[in-house]
């Protein structure tokens, strides 16, 4: 079992799908919806992709200790993602756009609608 000592295990705590850019009021509405779920939030990365983040741990993370369970035999995408490269951002200033709540959207389809 293996510490993840520089981030507290961060990777282990989301996962983060890349979607679609919004381009219609349906489109607006289906991340409203998403909003409302508890741990989610949307926003534009630094390449300008869209993404949903989930707060979720990952089942084989011992929250005590910060290890994984199955450190010998954990999927290829977990031994890709080392310490070094971490993805945690300290604060929240890691995107220009970053929703949170339903009212979010609204607030930013008006701002890009002018």
């Amino acid at each position: 079992m293996s510490p993840c000592s520089k981030c507290n295990a961060a990777c282990c705590r989301y996962i983060t799908t890349i979607i679609t850019e919004p381009k219609d009021s349906e489109d607006w509405d289906e991340i409203k919806w998403m909003l409302l779920h508890k741990g989610v939030m949307v926003y534009i990365d630094e390449d300008g992709d869209w993404n949903v983040e989930t707060l979720t741990n990952c089942k084989h993370l011992d929250e005590e200790t910060n290890k994984c369970l199955i450190y010998e035999t954990r999927p290829q995408v977990c031994r890709d993602h080392g310490e070094d490269e971490c993805e945690v951002v300290e604060g929240e200033d890691f995107s220009d756009v970053i929703l949170r709540k339903p009212e979010d959207v609204d607030e930013y389809v008006k701002k890009i609608s002018k």
